[in-house]
């Protein structure tokens, strides 16, 4: 190994995979909404690849405030409704995987 190469794993790297996860998660939904899709088979596997993060986030989240101003949006009525869901559930994917990782180093010492 030279002296001027970089080790193939620095310290940004995890940051770095997880802002690339949200920013193609709102990139896919961006894309979904300016097609105006709806109810389609590529949601679904948009929600796939943002759960469990995704149901967290309707559980804890959208439906509390749902039920406390008594609202309910139909994601039909804006493609880009499930924005909230998909983004958000990346984020809490990424923050969950995160505890994860701190729990293990900390049960390593």
């Amino acid at each position: 190994m030279s002296p001027t190469a970089r080790p193939l794993h620095t310290a940004r790297t995890p940051r770095n995979l997880a802002l690339g996860y949200l920013a193609l998660m709102a990139a896919a939904g961006v894309a979904r909404g300016i097609a105006g899709a709806s109810g389609d088979g590529y949601l679904a596997v948009l929600y796939f690849l943002s759960f469990p993060g995704s149901l967290l986030v309707t559980v804890f989240a959208i439906l509390p405030l749902n039920a406390l101003l008594g609202t309910s949006a139909p994601e039909t009525a804006n493609s880009f409704g499930p924005m909230v869901y998909l983004v958000g559930g990346a984020a809490v994917n990424v923050l969950l995987l995160w505890g994860a990782a701190k729990a293990v180093r900390r049960l390593r010492r």
